[in-house]
C-alpha cells in the first residue's frame, strides 16, 4: 500500500497543497495559491464569484498534481476553515467541486482547526527547546490560539478569534479596525495564553518572518530557524505600516498576491500578540494540512 498522501487547506486567503510520504515524512510537493476566498465576507455574507473561480482553478490544478503521485482526487484530504463556516453559499460551492472535480471538501470546526494545526507542528517541529508553547495561526478570517504541550502532545486549551488578515484589511478600508478588534476580544478569556512563547504559523506570519529577515525569496529553512520577540515585531510593524504596497513588493518579491493583505495581517497579529503579552516569537511552515495528512483524515467530531 502506498504511503503517499495529499492534503489541501482551503483558507480565507490562500489554498495550500501538501503531498507527503508518511513513512519517511519526505515532502514531495507543496504549493500555495492566493485565492482570497474570504474577501468581503463580512460585508456580503457569501463568497464572491471571482474568488470561488480562483479557488476552483487552484483545486483543479492540485488534483492534476496529486494524480502524478498516484493520489486520486477522491482520496485527497481537504479541509475548509473559518470563511467556509460562515459563508452562505459555501455548501453550494463545495457541491460543485464534488460534482465536477470529484473532490470532497470538509468544513472543520475552530476546535478541529486548532487540533490539527497543533498536531502538524508537534509531529514536524524541530529545534524548539520548550515543552509548552502557544501556537498562533493567523488566517484570513480567523486567528487560532492554541496552548499545547508539545512533548506529550496535549492541547490544554484553544480559542478561535474572528480576526484575520483579510478581515483586518477590509476593516482598515472601512475605518472600523479598532472597534472591530475591541468587539472581537470583548468576551474572550486570554489568561491561558498570556506571557508565553509563541509559535507563529500560516502564510501571513511566515511571509512576515521572511520580510523581517530581509529575504527576497521563499525559504522554509529560514522561516523555521527564525525567532524574534514582541518588541522587535512591534517595531517592524510600525516601520512597515508607513510603506505603501508597491514599496513592500519591491522589498519582498515573494509577497505575490499576498501583498494586498499583508499589512492587515501584520496589524492583526500585533493586536493579538500585544493582548497576550507574548514572550519570544518562533515561526513555522507546518500547520493544519500537515496535521490532517499525518492523521490520515479528519475525525467526525471536528466536522461542522
Amino acid at each position: 500500500m502506498s504511503t503517499v498522501r495529499a492534503s489541501i487547506d482551503i483558507g480565507s486567503n490562500s489554498t495550500l497543497l501538501l503531498v507527503m510520504d508518511t513513512k519517511s515524512k519526505e515532502i514531495l510537493d507543496e504549493r500555495s495559491t492566493i485565492t482570497s476566498l474570504g474577501k468581503d465576507l463580512d460585508k456580503n455574507g457569501v463568497f464572491l464569484e471571482s474568488t470561488m473561480n480562483a479557488t476552483y482553478e487552484a483545486l483543479k490544478e492540485y488534483a492534476r498534481a496529486c494524480a502524478t503521485y498516484g493520489v486520486q482526487a477522491e482520496n485527497i484530504i481537504i479541509s475548509a476553515t473559518e470563511a467556509s463556516r460562515v459563508a452562505g453559499n459555501a455548501k453550494e460551492f463545495f457541491t460543485k467541486v464534488q460534482n465536477e472535480l470529484g473532490m470532497t471538501i470538509q468544513t472543520i470546526s475552530g476546535e478541529g482547526e486548532a487540533y490539527y494545526t497543533a498536531l502538524g507542528i508537534a509531529k514536524m517541529l524541530k529545534g524548539f527547546s520548550g515543552s509548552n508553547a502557544i501556537i498562533m495561526d493567523v488566517g484570513g478570517a480567523s486567528t487560532e490560539l492554541i496552548d499545547v504541550s508539545l512533548d506529550s502532545f496535549k492541547i490544554n486549551s484553544s480559542v478561535s478569534l474572528p480576526v484575520g488578515s483579510v478581515r483586518t484589511t477590509d476593516w482598515i478600508e472601512e475605518g472600523s479596525v479598532d472597534d472591530r478588534f475591541e468587539n472581537a476580544f470583548l468576551n474572550v478569556d486570554f489568561k491561558s495564553y498570556e506571557n508565553k512563547n509563541v509559535i507563529c504559523v500560516a502564510g501571513t506570519m511566515t511571509t512576515l518572518a521572511l520580510m523581517m529577515c530581509k529575504e527576497k525569496e521563499f525559504s522554509a529553512e529560514v522561516i523555521n530557524e527564525y525567532n524574534s520577540n514582541l518588541n522587535e515585531y512591534r517595531d517592524f510593524v510600525k516601520i512597515m505600516s508607513q510603506k505603501d504596497v508597491s514599496q513592500l513588493e519591491k522589498e519582498a518579491p515573494h509577497l505575490g498576491k499576498r501583498a494586498f493583505s499583508i499589512k492587515g495581517g501584520a496589524k492583526c497579529a500585533l493586536n493579538v500578540l500585544k493582548r497576550i503579552n507574548a514572550k519570544d516569537l518562533f515561526f513555522s511552515t507546518y500547520g493544519l494540512r500537515y496535521g490532517t495528512l499525518l492523521n490520515g483524515g479528519i475525525d467526525a467530531d471536528y466536522l461542522v
